[in-house]
């Protein structure tokens, strides 16, 4: 099948491009210009695109003519969105609409979400399903919610189809240090190799989130572009809640350093959503789970982290 993934340079879009090479597709890899195609992602052809030109679009749609898209390019951090709201919503909703527009009559959209859109769900009424009123609560989560609403929008048309993934939060090796456990990892990386005092700097660690290996989301991407209904919205989750401060302890412990915390006020933000919890059945139902434990999954973020190390530089991320 000829399948075209955007954002192909990023830390899902990698996994994905490797696993769609590996099971025999003929993949399409659309990234930006100047963005490094991922080593180890031979047999895939890269395409440039930039989702904020429809003419850019076009081209790279029109050159890869996909039976089968996964939309993940997108502006993904909530913090830039509040510095940058109508660049967000420019590259995350409006993006989406050009992608959607752009496809090849019959041609099959999985479009990449976020349960961000979910907003502050109380946590009486958590796990959360999927039928849950979207309520966003910062610039990334409404670009993302309005992105729903253009790809099954187009999918009512009935000419192209659209599955609808939104997916809590995931790690595992290839995560970029700005995110928290990958920040971590590096950190303790760091520190196991001498480069740096045994005292991990930490934000508020209260948080409780649902949390899955990059592997498990790509599994889950995967099935649902082949098996999931159109129209339809699945949760892409573990199903489990871990806070932030397990997580670390668990990082810290097999690292072997012993470091001891140290809360950064830099680090420190406001956690706008105490607890963040999926209900997957959805996705279970059509014969998905998770297979990698989180241990597994920290300690494959760690041993990236430390492949990486240029211990000229500091810890923190």
């Amino acid at each position: 099948m000829r399948v075209l993934v955007t954002g192909a340079a990023g830390f899902v879009g990698s996994w994905l491009v490797r696993d769609l090479v590996g099971d025999g597709h003929s993949v399409f890899a659309a990234g930006q210009a100047g963005h490094a195609f991922p080593a180890g992602r031979e047999g895939a052809e890269w395409v440039e695109m930039d989702v904020t030109s429809a003419d850019s679009v076009a081209e790279a749609v029109g050159r890869a003519a996909p039976e089968a898209v996964f939309h993940l390019a997108g502006q993904a951090s909530v913090g830039d969105s509040f510095h940058d709201p109508l660049g967000t919503w420019d590259v995350n909703a409006t993006g989406t609409l050009r992608i959607a527009a752009a496809l090849p009559k019959g041609a099959r959209l999985l479009l990449v979400s976020s349960a961000e859109a979910y907003g502050a769900v109380p946590e009486a009424e958590q796990p959360i399903g999927e039928d849950r009123p979207l309520r966003p609560c910062n610039p990334y989560a409404a670009s993302k919610a309005a992105a729903e609403m253009a790809a099954l929008q187009a999918g009512e048309s009935g000419r192209v189809e659209v599955v609808v993934a939104r997916s809590f939060n995931h790690t595992g090796p290839g995560q970029d240090a700005r995110f928290a456990l990958a920040s971590f990892a590096r950190q303790l990386a760091l520190i196991r190799a001498g480069g740096a005092e045994p005292v991990l700097h930490v934000g508020n660690l209260s948080a409780r989130r649902d949390l899955l290996d990059v592997r498990d989301v790509v599994r889950a991407y995967v099935r649902l572009m082949e098996s999931g209904a159109p129209g339809r919205i699945y949760n892409v989750c573990s199903g489990v809640a871990r806070s932030m401060q397990e997580a670390v302890d668990e990082l810290v412990e097999i690292s072997g350093t012993r470091a001891r915390l140290e809360v950064d006020p830099e680090r420190v933000r406001p956690v706008d959503l105490p607890l963040l919890l999926g209900d997957n059945a959805r996705l279970r139902g059509l014969g998905w789970e998770p297979r990698i434990p989180f241990r597994e999954t920290l300690a494959d973020l760690l041993e990236w982290q430390a492949g990486r190390l240029d211990t000229r530089t500091p810890a923190a991320a």
